[in-house]
């Protein structure tokens, strides 16, 4: 640990917590998905296995003579959630420097918490929803040649998560805000549904709140949303994006061990430089445990 009176402004002692409440601060859909980080640090190891059972059977007569019943053979898969992937973001600063940033809070506010935070969640939450996070393997959509996402879109969308089981209570849209603005706001018939629509905050969101709701769903807009798969065919416009309506228990995520509450600071000495380095990493690992049949891709062009 460098050491000195410049220094100490730096330190994780001073930094850690107020960090940590800001980098989740920053963060949308980690907040909306599941967190298996406890499981990880009660257990040991870096690696969790979760169990996908397989849903049903559907309620069925009994013969009222013999009371014969025949069983549904539950199945059992199995996705491994694995802690293997470590992000880190750096900035070095000589001893001059140091010296001048020490005294000035709005300094301190600039170089780490509006920027090494923000990137770190954005990187976080791109893992999850991002254009190769597990949102991509959502494999349910309402189409594949939709460039404007109009009420029919919408629609689809509910009645294929209801046809699926998801409860829509628990449900939640991410759109890009291109589409949000440009294509949901100029229909009335989006405007008086979420208008009319409870609002409704699911458990697993936190204090995070949505931009609006449709039909009582709440939606997050982010350009973090990744574009479909097979961009510039199929249909897809070259601008497409992917927006969803998914279900929590679609990606699953932990922190790893030296970082169980996300990032961590951290003070180092620059070899024989008169100079230090603040480093905030992160360790984590994302699965997809139900992402094929626990959300809806629907697709927009920019227009």
């Amino acid at each position: 640990m460098a050491g000195g009176a410049n220094y100490r402004v730096f330190s994780p002692e001073v930094w850690s917590d107020f960090i940590k409440v800001y980098f989740k601060d920053k963060l949308f859909a980690a907040r909306f998905f599941a967190n298996y980080t406890s499981d990880l640090l009660g257990q040991g190891g870096d690696t969790i296995t979760l169990p996908n059972l397989t849903e049903g059977p559907d309620v069925t007569s009994l013969t009222t003579t013999t009371g014969d019943l025949t069983d549904f053979i539950v199945v059992e898969t199995r996705t491994q959630l694995t802690v293997n992937t470590w992000e880190a973001q750096s900035k070095k600063f000589s001893d001059f420097e140091a010296g001048r940033i020490k005294g000035n809070y709005n300094l301190q506010m600039r170089y780490l918490k509006e920027d090494l935070m923000p990137k770190l969640a954005k990187t976080f939450d791109k893992a999850l929803i991002g254009q190769n996070g597990q949102a991509s393997n959502v494999q349910l959509h309402t189409g594949t040649s939709q460039v404007s996402i109009s009420n029919t879109t919408i629609t689809e969308a509910i009645r294929i998560a209801e046809s699926y089981s998801l409860p829509l209570e628990e449900l939640a849209f991410f759109v890009h805000p291109s589409p949000y603005w440009k294509q949901l706001f100029r229909r009335t018939a989006l405007i008086d549904a979420s208008q009319l629509g409870k609002t409704l905050i699911a458990s697993s969101i936190g204090d995070v709140r949505p931009l609006g709701t449709l039909y009582g769903i709440p939606v997050f807009v982010t350009n973090i949303v990744g574009s479909p798969t097979g961009v510039g065919g199929d249909g897809y416009p070259q601008d497409a994006k992917r927006n969803l309506l998914i279900h929590p228990r679609a990606i699953a995520y932990a922190y790893g061990r030296a970082t169980p509450d996300g990032p961590r600071l951290q003070e180092q000495a620059v070899g024989n430089a008169l100079a230090m380095r603040i480093v905030a990493d992160i360790m984590y690992g994302t699965a997809a445990p139900g992402g094929a049949n626990e959300g809806i891709r629907l697709i927009s062009g920019n227009q």
